[in-house]
């Protein structure tokens, strides 16, 4: 299996990591000394603690750059504090590139195959769909077996012992019929799904129409709900980012307010979304529609909606409209990452139409999130659900390195101007 051969890479990474760092320091003409040592123990446990070391970069390519970053700098900065050096800066500098060049090495040969070799059991129609994703996601190899072919379940054992295989996905009937055995393969060590679980990983969203209240008793992850320090961690990095993009955009906040004001009417707009626990808080945006634009009465935007102003459409394409929420993170009432506040007059609707809705609700919204930089803009009640399906991915999953991708996906999404 490819645990074993994760075992070996990280041997021979440890190895070269430490040569590395032993040639550097003889070729500045600093031979390491002791205390060295003990740093260089104190980096490779860092890498291996944040999931540096896994070689499957299930979080982007980037990410383990931005993880090993941080313990470089705080080690560097440590250093200098006794040595005065700023070639302790650069010395580092020189490791955090090369260390994380060596990985990019060893997860090409670790995922040369693909991260996986798994076997799909079902129908010929479903398993295109799955190993479509399978390969887009370069999770590695999936072979097909056709569910009329297995006749028991030892069939499937010796398949994924004569093939070596590590992963296996079959139709949720056939998982239910044989309950106990797939556990026992789990218990293996084998990753075990359901077809519509695999899909769930590869896609990164929650299939709400197929989970039921039990999955969340019995699902790993939601750790934002009842964790104290992920919860404070979010607070640092809300409030960092909205101070610093904040001051950051001022001026285009400024030109913003002058150009939507000489259009006609105010220039800023509020109005009441539903926040945390169910909770209405007052948003603050630019003004992207004509002032009379609900006058009939609430209702979605829509895609070429002639409600919007022709500033209003610059604005809302580049997100702009949106910087004035800064304040609303500040205050607390709103996450830089989350799902997006809804007005209470859709959320009534919706929370009727689609199951665990108001489960979204459970921490703050955000100015960004993972619904907004995966799912276009949607103005309907389908919309709505696949948006729920990824806000609750965000949910299971969320952490401070999850809120990182989230907030360079939102750039490309500005930067590629997409948007209603």
């Amino acid at each position: 299996m490819n645990n074993d051969k994760k075992v070996y890479l990280r041997i021979i990474y440890f190895i070269l990591l430490f040569l590395m760092i032993r040639g550097g320091n003889i070729y500045y003409g600093t031979p390491m000394k002791s205390y060295s040592y003990i740093i260089f123990l104190l980096i490779y446990l860092y890498y291996y603690l944040f999931d540096i070391l896994n070689f499957t970069d299930e979080y982007g390519r980037w990410t383990p750059w931005v993880r090993s970053s941080a313990v470089n700098i705080v080690i560097s900065v440590m250093l200098w504090s006794f040595s005065k050096s700023y070639l302790v800066f650069f010395k580092f500098f020189l490791l955090w590139v090369g260390s994380n060049l060596l990985r990019m090495v060893m997860v090409k040969v670790y995922r040369k195959d693909g991260t996986y070799r798994g076997l799909y059991i079902g129908k010929a129609e479903d398993y295109i769909t799955v190993n479509k994703g399978f390969a887009e996601r370069n999770f590695g190899q999936l072979e097909y077996i056709s569910i009329d072919k297995v006749k028991s379940f030892k069939e499937v054992e010796e398949l994924l012992r004569e093939r070596n295989l590590d992963l296996i996905s079959v139709e949720e009937e056939f998982m239910r019929k044989y309950e106990v055995e797939f556990l026992k393969l789990k218990i293996k060590g084998y990753k075990v799904y359901c077809e519509w679980q695999l899909m769930q990983e590869i896609e990164r969203k929650i299939y709400v129409e197929k989970i039921k209240e039990k999955w969340f008793l019995y699902s790993e992850g939601f750790e934002i709900l009842h964790n104290t320090f992920q919860k404070n961690l979010k607070k640092i990095f809300d409030i960092s980012m909205a101070t610093i993009i904040g001051i950051l955009t001022l001026p285009v906040m400024g030109l913003t307010f002058l150009i939507v004001k000489l259009d006609g009417g105010p220039a800023l707009f509020r109005q009441k979304r539903v926040g945390l626990r169910g909770e209405e808080f007052e948003i603050i945006k630019f003004r992207s529609m004509s002032v009379d634009a609900e006058k009939h009465g609430a209702q979605w935007a829509q895609k070429n909606d002639s409600r919007i102003t022709k500033v209003g459409k610059f604005i809302r394409k580049t997100r702009i409209d949106e910087l004035p929420q800064l304040w609303n993170v500040v205050r607390g009432e709103m996450s830089f990452v989350g799902p997006r506040p809804e007005r209470l007059v859709f959320i009534e609707k919706l929370e009727k139409e689609i199951p665990f809705y108001d489960v979204r609700h459970s921490i703050k919204p955000g100015l960004t999130g993972w619904a907004q930089v995966m799912y276009p803009y949607g103005s309907s009640v389908e919309d709505a659900l696949h948006k729920l399906e990824y806000d609750l991915y965000y949910l299971k999953h969320q952490n401070f390195m999850f809120d990182l991708m989230v907030f360079f996906k939102t750039i490309k999404v500005v930067l590629s101007r997409r948007g209603v």
